[in-house]
């Protein structure tokens, strides 16, 4: 799997913080240390706190893009609710294993993420969808 860059690094260190925060309670250092950058590398990509913040709320933003485009699709209402819940980050139980991507925020990342198997690990989601097949 490739390395993230810095600018994604600081992106997905700062969206849970903040998430539970806000921009006035978060601190720089904490997205640094978060993120395992040196802090200097936030005024280099985004100008600084304000900029990181604006970068994030784009970044989320441009979410209601991917959900109007699954609402307008071709596609029928089941697979269409599905495809929604999976840019939710509420189920990820679409697709292969190598597709497992947990896309929720959560400051917590041994936090459960999917209601239906209660962890982020993609190897029990392959021996889920395995099962499934079975079934």
């Amino acid at each position: 799997m490739a390395q993230k860059n810095v600018y994604e690094q600081l992106l997905d260190a700062a969206t849970p913080l903040f998430a539970a925060r806000g921009l006035h309670g978060t601190r720089i250092r904490d997205v640094a240390r978060a993120a395992g950058i040196n802090l200097s590398m936030i005024s280099y990509h985004f100008g600084g706190k304000e900029g990181l913040y604006s970068a994030v709320l784009a970044r989320q933003f441009a979410g209601f893009a991917r959900f109007a485009a699954i609402a307008e699709s071709e596609a029928d209402t089941t697979e269409r609710f599905a495809a929604y819940l999976y840019e939710c980050g509420v189920c990820f139980h679409c697709g292969s294993p190598a597709e497992f991507a947990p896309k929720t925020a959560s400051a917590d990342p041994g936090a459960p993420e999917c209601p239906r198997c209660l962890t982020n690990d993609p190897s029990l989601f392959a021996v889920l969808q395995e099962a499934e097949r079975e079934e």
